[in-house]
């Protein structure tokens, strides 16, 4: 027998209930796709069937059947997530019906554009029937994606059609058959799970994106919950890794079936987030009837389905566009793209689709059009991964790497490497640490803002040569300061900053007046030879002969030099106080501490003591236990 050469894509059915799709698979595959004994009992599929068709020289492909009733159109929906093609079943005897409607609307709402119809039962209808029922489904594809596909009259009981159509879908799968992106991290969404003794949990779905191996980890969301990959079969038969549009069952023997129910989807770790507040890109049916702010709606999302309401802006965009927000009732996991069916519960009927844009905070409000507009933005460039990628680093406070986009996009940490390298040689991001880039045009605005930050601090502060963190974190905010702290030393040097372990980082490009140079040398050497029994600053103004109003200025100035230790009204020489940590650290690591040793060995007194070793403590050198100290980190910065 030839081995079978499977090709990378599943097809599906579609249409009213008992028009004969389960039948019609059961035919080209050999086997019947109902599992359930109560499908087989009431002739009706009420869930999702599975089965492979095959030809003779080897080439396989596989099918999922679904369910046609009007109540089980979440399932429908699960099932054609799946698809890469569809095959519309219509009965000849009974004509396009109402569920062929809506379940054709689901597949032009999903994109699904490569398809076939099926005119089944042949055999009960006559010609006249036959040629009145084809008219119909031309005018139900007239001005779709689907205007001009093949349409079939065949019948499973008397054969008619049927070698016809068989060819006709060996052809569709080709041309539907998946072209793997090599940019998107894998991801399956569970169809159906269950316990297989001896091997634990298994999951099935078609594989969606992205490669697996044998052995790998996934990571199940919105649990988050991680299993090692011990079998992985691609139709029924073991496979070395899962591939695009394949139907693939994972071996997951760390997870619980409770967290691998149908919805749930398998991917890549760090490659995917889950949230309960969308903002989609939405597109409302012509037909769809309208909702109050806040309405219900059911949200069909790859195989999942969850409760949500609707809440749409007052008005479109300048661009058209219409950002919607749906706040979930549970977690839903999807990546920017990802279509999103909606639903009206009752009475039941499709309102439209969305496309992901991101996940929310809190709902879009009248003032949050900065935000709106970013979105309205990505909303034209969810097709185009490097505008994608340019558009989020320019709208980001803080620099991103490959990881971040990956678990933002769904894309593999390599390819969005690679894209990164591809922008930033195009001169269309900055790398601002190793691995780390902002959107030009942010990495601007921020060396702008952090320059205006930095020359309104020298002209306050003239005497200074060092900018305190706190100045820098209350003029530029807590995320822009961190954003600051992760620059190279090169792109903080293009800023005019050195960064200096402690609170205060040096300044480039001043120009100090050269008295404080004099000042500064002679109060070095008055506090080195003072040891720990230092004047305080005002003293040691007058001793050295700086003017009464520069007083606090020449302390600040010292401080500025990091050879100075300032603590309350005292200035100490540094490397009196680094030798007192060296001290400190060597009986702590012996004896433990001994107060009065320390006080003799540097010739000083507890008042001056005590302080210093508090600073100690504040400084992460030691730490408080009850009323002894111990040892926290021996090489803490002391500035």
């Amino acid at each position: 027998m030839t081995s079978p050469q499977t090709l990378p894509v599943v097809i599906g059915t579609a249409g009213h209930i008992d028009h004969g799709k389960s039948a019609l698979v059961e035919a080209l595959c050999h086997q019947h796709p109902d599992r359930w004994q109560e499908e087989k009992e009431r002739g009706i599929t009420l869930d999702l069937g599975y089965a492979e068709a095959h030809w003779e020289d080897g080439l396989e492909v596989g099918f999922v059947d679904v369910p046609g009733h009007e109540k089980l159109v979440r399932k429908m929906v699960a099932g054609a997530t799946g698809m890469g093609a569809a095959i519309l079943v219509i009965a000849c005897d009974d004509g396009v019906m109402p569920q062929t409607r809506e379940h054709f609307e689901v597949l032009q709402l999903l994109g699904l554009n490569f398809g076939l119809v099926a005119l089944s039962k042949a055999d009960l209808a006559d010609q006249e029937t036959r040629e009145f029922v084809r008219e119909d489904v031309a005018d139900l594809l007239r001005g779709t994606s689907w205007e001009g596909v093949q349409i079939l009259t065949m019948s499973v009981h008397s054969g008619e059609g049927m070698v016809e159509l068989k060819t006709a879908i060996r052809d569709l799968a080709k041309r539907a058959q998946a072209s793997a992106s090599p940019l998107y991290a894998f991801r399956l969404p569970v169809q159906r799970a269950f316990a297989l003794h001896g091997a634990g949990t298994v999951v099935t779905g078609v594989c969606a994106s992205g490669q697996l191996e044998e052995g790998q980890d996934v990571e199940a969301q919105p649990s988050g919950l991680k299993s090692r990959v011990r079998r992985v079969h691609i139709h029924g038969r073991q496979s070395s890794q899962a591939l695009p549009g394949l139907r693939t069952a994972l071996n997951l023997p760390q997870l619980d079936l409770e967290h691998c129910k149908r919805g749930v989807v398998m991917a890549a770790p760090g490659t995917l987030r889950a949230g309960f507040l969308l903002h989609l890109d939405w597109q409302p049916l012509a037909k769809a009837p309208n909702l109050k702010q806040g309405g219900e709606v059911q949200v069909l999302s790859g195989t999942a389905a969850v409760e949500g309401r609707l809440y749409l802006p007052l008005t479109e965009s300048a661009e058209g566009k219409l950002v919607a927000d749906v706040l979930l009732q549970e977690d839903m996991a999807l990546v920017p793209g990802d279509r999103v069916i909606l639903r009206r519960p009752s009475p039941a009927t499709n309102l439209g689709v969305g496309r992901f844009l991101a996940f929310g905070k809190h709902r879009l409000r009248t003032k949050d059009q900065d935000r709106r507009g970013q979105l309205i933005e990505r909303a034209h460039c969810l097709d185009s991964p490097a505008d994608l990628l340019l558009g989020y680093l320019n709208s980001e406070l803080k620099p991103m790497g490959a990881g971040d986009l990956s678990l933002e996009f769904g894309w593999t940490a390599a390819l969005a490497s690679q894209l990164l390298q591809e922008a930033a040689l195009a001169g269309k991001v900055r790398e601002l640490s190793p691995g780390s880039y902002l959107g030009m045009g942010r990495a601007g605005a921020l060396a702008q803002e952090i320059a205006e930050v930095v020359n309104h601090w020298k002209s306050k502060n003239p005497h200074r040569i060092c900018i305190p963190l706190q100045n820098l974190r209350a003029r530029l905010g807590k995320e822009k300061l961190a954003t600051l702290q992760t620059m190279s030393r090169v792109e903080l040097a293009l800023l005019g900053l050195v960064p200096r372990p402690g609170l205060l980082w040096e300044m480039h490009g001043l120009e100090v007046a050269p008295e404080w140079s004099a000042w500064a040398e002679t109060s070095l050497l008055r506090l080195g030879s003072e040891g720990l029994m230092p004047t305080n600053w005002l003293d040691l103004a007058k001793e050295v002969g700086v003017p009464v109003d520069k007083a606090e200025e020449l302390g600040e100035y010292l401080e500025d030099t990091g050879k100075v230790l300032r603590r309350g009204p005292h200035l100490f020489d540094r490397a009196v106080v680094e030798s007192l940590r060296e001290l400190v650290v060597a009986q702590l690591q012996g004896e433990g501490m001994n107060i009065p040793a320390l006080r003799d060995h540097f010739q000083t007194s507890r008042k001056y003591l005590m302080p210093l070793l508090e600073f100690l403590d504040d400084r992460g050198v030691t730490m408080r236990r009850g009323g002894n100290r111990i040892l926290r980190n021996p090489e803490a910065s002391l500035v």
